[in-house]
């Protein structure tokens, strides 16, 4: 004859059954439920105000016309020396230029941690 064990009962299988638990413990439960509500009012509370934030986008387009000059001419006599005086900037990130007959457009892109305020009076100023 084969030995064979015998089924265990269903009530002898015990699992964590968290139901169970919160019906039991109703304190835990509780403080558990008022714990979570406490917390989410003082994370609304915290949010931060503002409708809109500021935010700075630090590319500037800088557009030079010369009427009848050629694109080549553009390109030699405007775009290029304007070019080598935007990497002097402290500041600087990249740039990019398209030039096209009498017309020459210039993409400047900053670094990230450029401060808006200090920039726009370098630029303006010239230095």
């Amino acid at each position: 004859m084969s030995e064979h064990t015998p089924a265990t009962p269903a009530s002898e299988k015990r699992g964590f059954n968290l139901s169970a638990l919160a019906a039991h413990e109703r304190s835990i439960t509780l403080f558990f439920l008022i714990a979570i509500v406490g917390a989410g009012i003082f994370s609304f509370l915290s949010l931060g105000r503002a409708e809109d934030p500021s935010f700075t986008i630090k590319v500037m387009t800088v557009v030079t016309a010369w009427p009848g000059a050629t694109a080549q001419e553009m390109q030699d006599q405007v775009a290029e020396p304007l070019e080598k005086r935007l990497q002097e900037l402290r500041w600087y990130d990249r740039s990019e230029t398209f030039t096209r007959p009498g017309l020459a457009f210039t993409a400047l892109t900053l670094l990230d941690k450029t401060p808006p305020r200090e920039v726009q009076g370098q630029i303006l100023s010239g230095t």
